[in-house]
């Protein structure tokens, strides 16, 4: 049922008694002394002298009432204080400077942090129309974000109790807004921080505007049953109290009160009648220890049959949130049906403090680990007693270290965007959309203009000035200048650039071709085939890649003159790194007591520097320069061991060579893709790609050449190769 609120001690004219209503907070309070809480409630008396709040309550009534809400829920003197305030500065002209005179700089402080939650309040209204769960949902951690004491969000859900008790009075619609508000957003809040006491009335008071209807048929068929049901709750826990203690366990065994808004929410997920809802009579068995649980268990669903759909184990599997219990449902007298917890007094204490809220479990929503850690946090931090009117400087730097990632901001729609601390006014239009990022031209916060390297802050309302045909600037990449935080925007105008420089890139790439191609008298080449060669799409993609430098003309011109014998005649380029049948300059090997001596890379091994070589004289082509393992290098030499000569690599004077590689692997569409790729990250100029594929096998052959400066890079190379996914066999390979 609905709670009803303390009735408070009031003189002849109906007014509230303060002075009596203060003796008895001196009695019945947990502080050694009320005075700061006497001397904000006589000064609230004095401001707020009249004034009523907008569904008719007195102001000072219902700052009495926060202040016991606020006392119940443990909280310090001065979160008591700056609740009792809050109704006169929400109805007053009443400033945080003339607090902190009156009263004090911590008192004006949380007022501060309740006045910065209201903010948010004119922006309900379109969260509730749109009804988006995902809005909704980065309200409540906006709600969160903002808070830089706990004691404010706390202050907060008991003025919304308090205010969801006094509205019977006004109008019908503003009533269910209000409720849905209020399930909306501050019981999901009340049962993130653990507050289970206002949770669950402002469920039963939201529901009961929200939909009076389905309150009132199961209030009724409660209430009609109220008598029965506690009689036999009575007779149940005497007789579970009984088998216990035939066995020895000492355990506190009483009924549990069910909400009407939780008998709803079950009604909705298992899909049954009120009447059929077993834990509409409920009991919990508390025990000291976990042994002590699982012998009650075995007890009880001994002694009674047990529904097995409704077991639970959350001591061996706890809830995400550590909430840990068995929960269980029997058969007992009569036929009738009980919900039963069995947890430890330890288990409990946790769950009534907050370590155990429902959210994720209840809302069936998942939240990210490091956002549930910060919930953790604070609710650890509802443990303030006595203690959190001490200043404690550690444990506010804790509590701003823990929302230190992320930022809430609001577009002038009224949708939230969270995005990481630091983030600028560009940041966030390219996180609505790409053409309002290359339009933005200024932004305004909270109707300010401002820089737009302006770091957003959690709350600010921002609104994106644009121009009809705008575009980013390259400054905006300067990470210096401090234009953009995210990836997603840096990625972004990027990509607006790399389009813009696509024509520069083309027309690049053919002025270059044009002017190599002259040089090497090539005519009419079939650049398309050249693009299906390097795994192009077409010839465009060619010319775009060489533009940007991704390949080089050498690479273009080797792949022509490789598959067009006649123009194979030609000696390519003369400054380009050296070809295989080309000559190589002497002065890049030692060749042992002589100079000057004309050499040739062999084709047949084709060595690179790092390889162990040996020169074999021939007759009028110089010195050709061979693996020590190359295969033909022993039969030209068998019988002329004369012919060969010593030679070394000169480790200052070294190029690039080309070398031939094989490749075997499972077919697989991406391959040839991912091995141009890594080919580009080591930068490594891939000179000619070939394969072929088994369709019986599916057994795909890879044939390439690509320029190498030395063993090492080769050899890592190959590592690189033979990690690739379904890559079987890759090795150099020679003529023979």
């Amino acid at each position: 049922m609905v709670a009803v609120k303390k009735k408070f001690p009031t003189l002849p004219d109906g007014t509230i008694d303060i002075p009596a209503w203060l003796d008895y907070l001196g009695v019945a309070s947990p502080f050694d002394n009320i005075d700061l809480i006497r001397q904000t409630i006589l000064f609230a008396e004095k401001t707020s002298k009249g004034l009523t709040t907008f569904y008719g309550q007195p102001c000072i009534e219902q700052s009495v009432e926060l202040a016991e809400i606020t006392i119940d829920l443990k909280l310090d003197q001065e979160a008591v204080a700056a609740a009792i305030l809050v109704p006169t500065v929400l109805h007053t002209k009443l400033s945080i400077e003339t607090i902190r005179e009156e009263i004090n700089e911590p008192v004006a402080k949380l007022i501060s942090g309740v006045q910065q939650m209201d903010v948010l309040n004119t922006l309900l209204p379109q969260i509730k129309k749109s009804r988006d769960e995902i809005q909704i949902d980065r309200l409540r951690k906006t709600y969160l974000a903002m808070i830089s004491d706990i004691r404010v969000a706390v202050i907060k859900l008991a003025l919304q109790l308090s205010m969801m008790r006094g509205i019977k009075s006004i109008n019908l619609n503003e009533r269910k807004l209000l409720g849905q508000e209020t399930l909306d957003i501050y019981a999901p809040l009340a049962n993130r921080l653990g507050i289970g006491q206002i949770k669950w009335e402002l469920e039963d008071l939201a529901f009961h505007y929200t939909d009076s209807a389905t309150y009132k048929t199961i209030a009724k068929f409660l209430s009609e049953r109220r008598v029965d049901r506690e009689q036999r709750i009575h007779t149940f826990i005497q007789d579970v109290k009984n088998a216990l203690a035939a066995h020895g366990i000492k355990a506190n065994i009483a009924g549990r009160a069910k909400h009407i808004f939780s008998i709803y929410l079950k009604m909705q997920k298992k899909h049954l009648d009120y009447k059929n809802i077993y834990d509409a009579s409920a009991i919990r068995i508390l025990v000291p220890t976990i042994e002590d649980c699982y012998n009650a268990l075995g007890i009880v669903h001994h002694q009674w049959d047990h529904i097995s759909e409704e077991f639970d184990d959350y001591i061996t599997n706890p809830k995400p949130n550590g909430y840990s219990s068995i929960h269980t449902a029997v058969i007992g007298p009569d036929g009738k049906h009980f919900e039963i917890q069995i947890r430890t007094f330890e288990m409990h204490a946790k769950a009534e403090q907050g370590i155990a809220a429902h959210w994720a479990y209840k809302e069936n929503r998942s939240d990210h680990q490091e956002y549930e850690s910060k919930i953790t946090f604070l609710r650890q931090l509802l443990s303030f007693h006595k203690q959190v009117a001490e200043k404690n400087t550690t444990e506010t730097k804790s509590l701003e270290a823990v929302f230190n990632d992320r930022v809430y901001v609001f577009t002038p729609a009224g949708d939230i965007v969270d995005l990481p601390r630091g983030a600028t006014p560009i940041d966030l239009a390219y996180h609505i959309h790409s053409g309002l990022g290359h339009r933005c031209r200024g932004a305004k916060i909270n109707d300010h203009i401002v820089p737009l390297t302006y770091a957003l802050k959690t709350g600010d309302r921002i609104e994106i000035i644009t121009i009809k045909n705008g575009t980013p600037s390259r400054d905006w990449l300067n990470k210096e200048l401090g234009y953009i935080k995210t990836p997603r925007a840096r990625a972004k105008v990027s990509q607006w650039f790399k389009q813009q420089d696509i024509n520069q890139y083309i027309e690049h790439a053919k002025t270059t071709l044009e002017r190599e191609f002259a040089r090497v008298n090539i005519t009419q080449p079939d650049l398309q085939k050249v693009a299906h060669q390097f795994n192009f799409k077409n010839t465009e993609a060619l010319l775009i890649s060489l533009g940007h430098g991704s390949i080089r003309p050498s690479q273009i011109i080797h792949a022509i003159l490789k598959h067009d014998d006649k123009k194979a005649e030609i000696l390519p380029y003369k400054n380009i790194y050296p070809d295989t049948e080309s000559k190589s300059p002497s002065h890049i090997f030692q060749i042992a007591g002589v100079d000057d001596l004309l050499t040739r890379i062999a084709k047949c091994c084709k060595p690179i520097p790092g390889d162990n070589i040996i020169g074999f004289i021939t007759q009028g082509r110089g010195i050709s320069i061979h693996r020590h393992d190359c295969k033909n290098l022993s039969k030209l030499s068998a019988g002329h061991h004369e012919k060969t000569i010593a030679v070394n690599w000169d480790g200052g004077k070294l190029g690039a060579y080309y070398v031939d590689l094989q490749i075997t692997a499972e077919g697989r569409e991406a391959l040839l893709r991912e091995i141009t790729s890594l080919l580009a990250n080591e930068k490594i100029d891939l000179i000619m790609l070939n394969s072929t594929i088994n369709k019986k096998t599916n057994i795909l052959f890879i044939k390439l050449t690509v320029q190498i400066h030395h063993n090492d890079e080769l050899n890592k190379l190959l590592h690189l190769l033979k990690k690739l996914p379904n890559v079987t066999l890759v090795k150099r390979t020679t003529e023979s």
